[in-house]
């Protein structure tokens, strides 16, 4: 027991960045066990800590936990070896090992907590600052550990800092990670649902009854109870993804029921994603349209966290490919209209999507498509390495061919209708549909351009290159509305 009170000890030492004190010769193997031990508790008490009831274990959770203790493993074997003292990996891997536990609990949770305080109050710069030192400080606890073992050897000690860095901490920029305890948003989604529909029974609905010149010819109560049924007949629908390659999984969003354009947009892009780009018994479609709440579900913030849950765990989320194809009216200030009157439904804002997309076990590689006036706004909250996020306007900017009177939006028109005919790749796709929404707006002589934008990585477009290169060749789609035109 002696040996393992001493990893631990110095596992907390080299945390805040002192030497070990104990004797390196003495620990073993179950010295590192108990260092894992230490960490499970660290992980599961941070999870339940930092996740909202109802809370659940997470598989995935467990698999990254030990996927990141043989990475530290393995950076403190390069650490022995360029030491030129192998016998002592165990004691090094146990002493970096209660040295993750450690800063996880006593740097990074706190420095991540005081962020998001900043980042409430306004400072952004400030809390931007303090989750860059939360990850780099594994760097300068990798360097208090190399100048231990080569305490005469800046240099090469400083290099074995970045070798056993490189090592243990860069492959999280690529692995899919977890917590072992998070929230379980499909059942806070059928929470959520429920309250939803409670408060149309009551005043939120009477309220929208009585306003003038609102007609429906469905009982919104109801809707509401049936949302738990569509939505889970629609995942039941879902068939099982192909073994051995890269599926793509498709999730189509029409968000204002009063204008029949967004709907015929979402479900032609069901069409076009399951015939050309091989998605077929992958989608699932979201739309708010009085002609189809018998047979798709809401376009909700609910059932949109609920979709995405569910078609996480049936993605293989090293392999797999989520889109994201959302499609309303949006706001100056970046919300994205959510609407079947009478209906009291909440607005999207980029947090909502960004926190919604937070699924266990995780979704790493996606393409989000927001068609939306102001649709820029949604960037910043989206992007990651493993996402390429396009929009149909810039933050500030509208876009055009939405109304009563239109079939297909403009960018839905130029973006799945004519460029994704021609090309399977998504950004081909926006260079073509921006060009072509540029000529339409010039020659309408518009104001102000929309001035589409897209944020993209090496990583996501590596990704797509490979998963495009497996697609099967296929006929065009001609674009053709699911309803006509006026409402």
């Amino acid at each position: 027991m002696g040996p393992i009170i001493g990893v631990i000890r110095d596992g907390v030492r080299v945390t805040f960045l002192q030497r070990p004190r104990g004797n390196p010769v003495l620990p073993a193997a179950d010295a590192f066990v108990a260092s894992l031990v230490l960490y499970l508790l660290v992980e599961l008490l941070l999870g339940w800590i930092q996740s909202e009831p109802p809370r659940m274990l997470v598989g995935w959770g467990f698999a990254t936990l030990l996927a990141d203790s043989s990475l530290t493993l393995l950076a403190a074997w390069l650490l022995a070896r360029l030491a030129v003292r192998p016998a002592i990996t165990w004691a090094v891997g146990a002493i970096a090992l209660a040295a993750t536990a450690a800063t996880k609990l006593l740097i990074q949770w706190p420095l991540h907590v005081a962020a998001i305080w900043l980042h409430t109050s306004g400072n952004a710069g400030a809390a931007l600052a303090l989750i860059w030192l939360s990850q780099l400080w594994w760097l300068l606890v990798m360097v208090a550990l190399a100048r231990w073992l080569l305490p005469a050897r800046l240099t090469m000690s400083l290099l074995a800092a970045a070798l056993a860095f490189a090592v243990s901490a860069l492959p999280w920029q690529w692995i899919p990670a977890a917590s072992p305890i998070m929230q379980d948003q499909s059942a806070a989604a059928r929470v959520s649902a429920a309250s939803e529909a409670d408060s149309i029974a009551g005043a939120g609905f009477e309220a929208a009854a009585e306003e003038p010149g609102i007609e429906f010819d469905f009982d919104p109560e109801q809707l509401m109870f049936d949302q738990p049924k569509l939505l889970g007949a629609a995942i039941d629908a879902l068939q099982p993804r192909t073994p051995g390659k890269a599926n793509l999984y498709v999730i189509a969003f029409a968000g204002d029921g009063s204008e029949n354009v967004f709907r015929n947009e979402v479900e032609y892009a069901a069409q076009l994603f399951a015939q050309r780009f091989n998605a077929r018994g992958h989608v699932l479609v979201l739309a708010n349209n009085p002609a189809s709440i018998e047979t798709r579900p809401l376009a909700t913030l609910t059932n949109l966290r609920i979709a995405l849950a569910e078609i996480a765990v049936q993605m293989d989320p090293a392999e797999d490919i989520l889109l994201l194809y959302l499609t309303s009216h949006g706001s100056a200030d970046h919300q994205l209209y959510v609407a079947l009157d009478p209906l009291p439904l909440n607005q999207i804002m980029p947090a909502d999507l960004a926190e919604a997309l937070q699924t266990t076990p995780s979704v790493r590689w996606k393409v989000i498509v927001v068609n939306a006036c102001y649709s820029g706004g949604f960037i910043d909250a989206l992007r990651d390495d493993s996402t390429l996020v396009i929009t149909a306007a810039r933050s500030d900017r509208t876009s055009f061919g939405c109304g009563a009177d239109s079939e297909i939006t403009w960018f839905g028109k130029a973006f799945l209708a004519d460029a994704l005919n021609e090309t399977t790749s998504f950004p081909d796709a926006f260079k073509r549909a921006s060009a072509l929404v540029g000529e339409w707006e010039a020659h309408e002589k518009e104001a102000q351009n929309s001035e589409p934008q897209i944020t993209s990585s090496r990583s996501i477009e590596g990704k797509l290159e490979k998963w495009r290169r497996t697609l099967p060749a296929s006929e065009p789609l001609p674009f053709s509305p699911t309803v006509t035109a006026k409402p």
